[in-house]
Order: structure tokens, then C-alpha cells, then sequence
């Protein structure tokens, strides 16, 4: 089966996930996270060979290590997305084979993309990267997670950070979005935990249409309803709630979800 032409987004921003073939490891210890994040940073403030500063590869608005997975809310710079994570995927794979010898490709197939086209899709996005670890148990609270872009939006690291200040959607303030990303919680059994409202059925058809122009989800078939189905709940929309919009079965949107390691 052919596989399916990426939609392009008409910000330049999208949600990329990159994860590791057979779902192994791709971050072993804080090492191999320092380089991953370093490479990051040699994207978005590139030098020729004589040191002088070129223009961005790319802006990062958000990122989210993970043992076995990462998530990167990224806007195109100075070349398309592919070329950038062609460049990003060079690097440390190369890093990771030569450290761990061994040979081969460490990502499961291509990354995987969608595109962000409004400034609510954008802050959705931002609060579900930033919420992996929590929603994973591996943390309380996003504050207590090293690896992700939490820290910049929290005020620990505003100077220095890799996160792009100049957001993409004009009406928005950094401000505006370090307010709405952080809309802490009262905090419960001593645990601080993000807000993490539910989607009425309103927004979430919204939401459910937009990825599938329209069309039912439950008539797509293969690749095209998987990509449908995960975008949006991505974005959001709840397992359960996406079974009794959709009229799939929950246990076939379970079975998408853990193919497609989210």
C-alpha cells in the first residue's frame, strides 16, 4: 500500500513524533538526552563552517523526550520539515549506533506529522506534549520532569532556553500561552497536576472532522482511519468519546492507540 502524502500545514507548525523501531529504547541515560537536545539546539541556531550564524533550520515551540518516543511541536525555518528531520535523524542515530555499537536505524519507519492551523489546535498540543510523562506515571507533575520544554514555559529557563519566543499566531503573547499551558490545579493529595479539561461532543466532532475532511471515520479504511484516529486524540478527544462519535468500536481504537504507541 502506497503510503500517504503529508498534509501540509498552512502555519509551517506541526506536532512530529519520532519513536523507536519495535518500540525499543531510544534514550538510554541523561547523556543520550544532553545530545538529542543539542542537536535541536544546532538546528535552530545553525553555523556555516566558519562559525557565523545561519538562518534556522527549523523553531521549536515544544518538546517532550521520552524513553521510547518524542514529540516536537516545530515550525519550519529556513528548509521543508522532512530535510530538517532528515538532519535531526542523521545525527543521532550516528551518535547513538557509534555510543551503543550497533548498526541500523533506531526509528520506527518515517516520523510521523500533522498539521497545526489555529492558535487553539497550538495550545492543545503545547499542554498535551508537556502532560506525556504524567499521563505515562512516570511524574506528578510536569515540573518534576527533566526532559521536556516544561521548564521554559514555567519561568524556570526563559533565557537561554531552546524554545521560540516569537510565537506563530500574531494575536498570541508568550505571555498568553505560558498562561494557559501552565492553569495549574488546586493541588490534590499533595500531588500539583495540570488541568486537563474534557472536550464537549461539539468540539470534539469539530475536531474529528477537520482531520477527516469531513468524511465518516468509521467508512475510511487502513492507514487513512488510523491517521484520523490518532491525530484526534491527539488533539484531545477521548478514547471512549472518539468510539461514540465515530460509532467504532472501542477495543478497535484501543488497538490503533497501542500501534501507534501514543
Amino acid at each position: 500500500m502506497p503510503r500517504l502524502s503529508r498534509q501540509v500545514s498552512p502555519t509551517g507548525v506541526y506536532h512530529v513524533m519520532l519513536r523507536g523501531i519495535d518500540r525499543d529504547r531510544i534514550f538510554v541515560d541523561d547523556q543520550d538526552c544532553r545530545k538529542f537536545v543539542k542537536i535541536l539546539r544546532q538546528l535552530t541556531n545553525p553555523e556555516d563552517k566558519d562559525g557565523n550564524p545561519m538562518p534556522p533550520f527549523c523553531n521549536i515551540h515544544a518538546y517532550c523526550l521520552m524513553s521510547n518516543h518524542v514529540h516536537l511541536l516545530i515550525a519550519e525555518g529556513a528548509e521543508p520539515l522532512g530535510a530538517t528531520m532528515k538532519r535531526l535523524g542523521i545525527s543521532y542515530v550516528s551518535y547513538y549506533n557509534k555510543r551503543y555499537n550497533r548498526l541500523g536505524p533506531l526509528f520506527h519507519d518515517r516520523f510521523r506529522s500533522e498539521p497545526v492551523g489555529d492558535a487553539g489546535y497550538f495550545v492543545t498540543l503545547l499542554r498535551y506534549i508537556h502532560l506525556n510523562p504524567v499521563e505515562a506515571e512516570m511524574v506528578d507533575s510536569p515540573d518534576q520532569y527533566q526532559w521536556s520544554s516544561w521548564h521554559e514555559y514555567s519561568g524556570s529557563i526563559m533565557v537561554g532556553g531552546l524554545c521560540c519566543h516569537s510565537l506563530p499566531f500574531s494575536c498570541m503573547t508568550w505571555e498568553n500561552v505560558c498562561e494557559m499551558v501552565l492553569n495549574v490545579s488546586q493541588t490534590q493529595g499533595g500531588k500539583s497536576r495540570v488541568e486537563h479539561r474534557r472536550l464537549t461532543d461539539s468540539e470534539a466532532i469539530d475536531i474529528i472532522s477537520r482531520f477527516s475532511g469531513g468524511e465518516p471515520v468509521k467508512q475510511m479504511r487502513g492507514e487513512r482511519r488510523e491517521k484520523v484516529v490518532v491525530a484526534a486524540i491527539n488533539a484531545g478527544v477521548g478514547m471512549r468519546q472518539m468510539s461514540r462519535l465515530t460509532k467504532i468500536d472501542y477495543k478497535n481504537i484501543a488497538v490503533i492507540i497501542r500501534k501507534n504507541g501514543k
